[in-house]
């Protein structure tokens, strides 16, 4: 062997050693510190049939073609981890709806740009400040306010097809923003009874959206905090055997209980309004493959300085049912229907007053009927039909402020249906 081959040889060698060295220090600092990474992605394809889009010009709307759109729905990417006895943490990024044709009729913006944007979607630390587990934690940073049921629930743990768009309208009255989340702190834990058959759930959080004055930077001359709380009472089963912010729905028949909440929101006068209140119910029952989720909302906002008569209501919701049937190999084959609403203000007064506070008008109503095929609890394909439905009441429909009548991007629509498959899977 000649030197340069030697020489080649013992750096190898060496280069070898290093990367064991390294290998195995990470290795360690992944299992000392319990640091655990998760890749969720939900692709869909859809056909979609009915969307009008408003031409300010003739006053009119003119039919957008039907179209087959697929698009990137959803992806998550996830780090957890507990470096320390009482602390852990959560990191979640996303990059959404990239290929959204914004006049398909499925909902959200559109993300196409020449390098599509990722975001911050969830960031807290989580520290235990009761001797006993799960009793009592102090949690800081990222996180959507503990208010609506499926708000709370885990995009790709969903099990319709998209999202119940209710949520939609509950996280814009609460913060402003289609993603919902806030900077805060949240105190929160669970209690056990002795028998184990009832279980108390509690969260109490202090937040500050930034709102839609100064580019979504500021919510404007005056400042108030969001201060939110839901308080669940689970009989049966515990949905998680340790408190968590999320929630989900199918337990694939591991779980026999009821899960019943009362959430309640409030913030005082800020630059969109003079005072802001959110008082709703949430309820999951699982049983025997069968599992019923909903919510139910009142949403109101009051003009600044103003007295009752300048107040607007609305009220939104989602009911959701599904069942697991088995099939071969393992595989559970879910019939899943879905239905939610809003039903905001409809004669001109009404939504003028709505108008003062940057609040939504109309009703919009969706349901969608289809079946989830699980090869795996991780591992979901999906066929659904989505029919939409709005009312602009006494109003002319370009003015209505809702998801049926406004699409991000485009402006004044009528919102048609769609036909959608998808996969969901999750690493």
């Amino acid at each position: 062997m000649n030197r340069g081959c030697l020489l080649l040889y013992c750096l190898c060698v060496t280069v070898g050693l290093g990367a064991q060295q390294d290998s195995s220090r990470l290795t360690r600092l992944l299992a000392e510190y319990r640091i655990k990474t998760s890749i969720g992605l939900q692709l869909w394809s859809t056909y979609s049939a009915g969307m009008d889009v408003y031409d300010a010009a003739t006053g009119t709307y003119t039919h957008a073609d039907n179209r087959l759109n697929t698009q990137l729905r959803r992806s998550r990417f996830v780090f957890t981890g507990q470096p320390y006895e009482r602390l852990q943490f959560n990191i979640t990024a996303a990059l959404d709806l990239v290929g959204h044709d914004l006049l398909s009729a499925t909902e959200a913006a559109g993300n196409n740009a020449p390098s599509p944007g990722f975001r911050l979607w969830n960031l807290w630390l989580q520290y235990r400040l009761s001797k006993q587990p799960d009793r009592l934690y102090l949690l800081t940073g990222y996180f959507l306010p503990p208010v609506g049921r499926e708000s709370s629930t885990a995009a790709l743990r969903s099990t319709s097809f998209e999202k119940a768009w209710s949520q939609n309208y509950l996280r814009r009255h609460l913060t402003g923003s289609g993603p919902g989340r806030a900077s805060g702190l949240l105190l929160g834990g669970q209690w056990h009874a002795p028998d184990d058959d009832l279980h108390l759930t509690y969260e109490a959080a202090l937040q500050n959206p930034t709102g839609q004055d100064y580019n979504g930077n500021s919510s404007g001359i005056n400042w108030s905090p969001l201060l939110s709380a839901r308080l669940s009472v689970q009989l049966g089963d515990v949905e998680s055997k340790t408190f968590t912010l999320l929630r989900r729905v199918n337990y694939f028949n591991q779980r026999e209980g009821i899960t019943l909440s009362l959430s309640a929101a409030r913030q005082g006068e800020t630059a969109a309004f003079g005072r802001m209140s959110t008082l709703g119910v949430e309820v999951l029952y699982s049983t025997a493959g069968f599992h019923l989720d909903g919510d139910y909302h009142f949403l109101r906002r009051n003009v600044a300085g103003g007295n009752a008569d300048t107040r607007t209501a609305a009220r939104t919701g989602y009911l959701r049912l599904g069942y697991n049937l088995p099939l071969a190999q393992e595989r559970i084959l879910e019939p899943v229907v879905s239905y939610w609403f809003f039903r905001g203000p409809t004669s001109p007064e009404a939504i003028f007053r709505a108008q003062l506070t940057r609040s939504f008008t109309g009703s919009d109503i969706g349901l969608d009927l289809g079946a989830n095929l699980y090869l795996n609890a991780n591992f979901k394909l999906s066929l659904f039909y989505a029919y939409r439905h709005g009312d602009a009441g006494e109003s002319d429909p370009a003015e209505i402020n809702n998801n049926f009548f406004q699409q991000v991007g485009v402006g004044p629509v009528r919102r048609g249906n769609y036909l959608g498959t998808g996969c969901v899977v999750i690493f």
